[in-house]
């Protein structure tokens, strides 16, 4: 019979994960807190890991880049959720948790950071090290990749941290930021980054809201006639806002993609 963590891992990649791995919830005790309101009786964290298409994070074509997010995000959560519901039936109380929820929406964090950091559980669950960009760098796909997880009262046995960096600290990542947000070493300046990364997302939205309450706009079709108001239509359309992909598509870790660079 297999062990249990090893139908775990079968089931996560079977659902459409391309890399899994395990924490133990006592591993993460920044997240102990958050972790207990989503589940108190959290022993495990099974960690999910979906690979973007390089191509189309490099294209320049940004909806193309969208949308290959949207599927990586989908295909993380879809893994995700089959797996939960996979443990479920194995007695194992356990919620599916997506990579940008649950929010904290309040003044300090500003929806900005979800309750459970999946780049700390990736790391502490062997499946990568950090890099200059503060992503997880895996060693199959670099940092292009987007992650969600199971919180699960399941007692899995914990995978192995790295005993290697796998970012290799070219620099490219920095060097490739078109909002110079990146200082190395993990370090980013939020506020430079969220000012091209979510241009017309939240933040914008924010824009018109405090320019129709201050009077600032003198023509109110400055904003209805704006490409701005469209390109935030088709971000709640699709449900993707992200403008900026250079820290993932540079990082020479992702030309290791058996299928995009054969």
């Amino acid at each position: 019979m297999k062990a249990l963590e090893e139908e775990v891992k079968d089931m996560a990649l079977r659902q459409g994960a391309d890399l899994v791995g395990v924490v133990r919830a006592g591993d993460l005790p920044e997240h102990e807190e958050e972790i207990a309101r989503i589940l108190p009786s959290a022993k495990s964290i099974v960690v999910v890991v979906a690979r973007h298409s390089l191509a189309a994070i490099r294209s320049s074509n940004n909806q193309v880049a969208q949308f290959d997010t949207i599927h990586a995000y989908g295909e993380a959560e879809k893994a995700a959720h089959g797996l939960a519901r996979f443990l479920e039936s194995r007695g194992a109380p356990s919620v599916a948790v997506p990579a940008f929820i649950p929010l904290d929406m309040g003044a300090r964090k500003k929806g900005m950071r979800g309750e459970i950091c999946w780049r700390r559980a990736g790391v502490r669950a062997g499946l990568g090290s950090y890099g200059e960009n503060g992503l997880l760098v895996t060693r199959s796909f670099g940092s292009a990749v987007r992650i969600s997880g199971v919180v699960t009262a399941a007692d899995l046995a914990g995978d192995p941290v790295l005993d290697e960096d796998v970012c290799d600290h070219c620099m490219r990542c920095v060097k490739a930021c078109p909002a110079e947000a990146l200082a190395g070493c993990g370090k980013i300046n939020k506020k430079r980054c969220g000012d091209v990364i979510f241009k017309h997302g939240f933040r914008y939205f924010q824009q018109i809201m405090e320019g129709i309450a201050k009077g600032a706009y003198v023509d109110t079709r400055d904003i209805l006639e704006g490409e701005g108001l469209r390109e935030l239509w088709q971000n709640f359309m699709t449900g993707n806002y992200y403008y900026c992909f250079q820290c993932q598509a540079q990082c020479p870790a992702s030309a290791l993609y058996p299928r995009d660079n054969p």
